[in-house]
């Protein structure tokens, strides 16, 4: 397929690495794609690790893989927050299953073992979590971007021209999703880069009266 074609997604959690996140987000963008950056809620603020903030497209609820090419999990520290929620490991696990686009960097590799995908395939990630994609059972490769069939990975933010480059090799090789388009961008967007406020990291109650904390993210006033 010609890349303005492609449907992309990149999911969002707090603490993502913000080049991971916003380089294919505006590089795909520049093509022509349909890009839409999915969170566990649109109306939520998520922090980056240095206070970048970024806002969903579309919640999980509202992908429907059939008009999906490619999911794109940035790393940082948001696939520790991602992996814990059932709705982003499943979008995952589904879009391996039915062979679409998985590109994961950095610490993504969390993700990919959670949603139990990688084992007994060759991969790579940020050295520090070489032994969790390891013990997942991966054929770790120490290389700046690693293709094995639908999944690609890479190490670090200094890897994502060769990271970009393979996605856009490998959606190039593809046929179109048979699907309808995805839900159209608000305007502005609410995953456009611009922004006026740093955003903030603090902590809630999972719930009332419990001792489990929940991360959230506010702008700073």
């Amino acid at each position: 397929m010609e890349l303005s074609q492609a449907r992309i997604v990149v999911l969002v959690e707090n603490l993502y690495q913000e080049l991971e996140l916003w380089y294919p987000v505006l590089r795909f963008r520049e093509d022509g794609a349909q890009v839409r950056v999915v969170g566990p809620s649109t109306d939520e603020v998520y922090a980056s690790k240095i206070g970048y903030p970024a806002r969903a497209d579309l919640t999980v609820q509202d992908v429907d893989l059939d008009s999906v090419d490619a999911v794109i999990i940035p790393g940082g520290f948001s696939p520790e927050y991602l992996r814990r929620n059932p709705d982003m490991v499943k979008l995952v696990r589904d879009a391996d299953t039915r062979n679409l686009v998985v590109a994961a960097i950095c610490h993504a590799g969390w993700m990919l073992a959670t949603a139990g995908i990688v084992s007994g395939r060759q991969a790579t990630c940020v050295a520090t979590i070489k032994d969790d994609v390891i013990n997942a059972g991966a054929l770790f490769k120490d290389e700046p971007v690693v293709v094995d069939g639908n999944l690609i990975t890479s190490r670090l933010p200094n890897d994502l021209p060769e990271f970009c480059a393979a996605i856009k090799d490998a959606l190039e090789a593809r046929e179109p999703a048979k699907g309808g388009p995805l839900p159209a961008l608000n305007e502005p967007p609410n995953s456009s880069p611009a922004y006026t406020a740093t955003a903030i990291m603090k902590n809630r109650a999972a719930g009332p009266g419990s001792s489990n904390y929940r991360a959230y993210a506010v702008l700073d006033s």
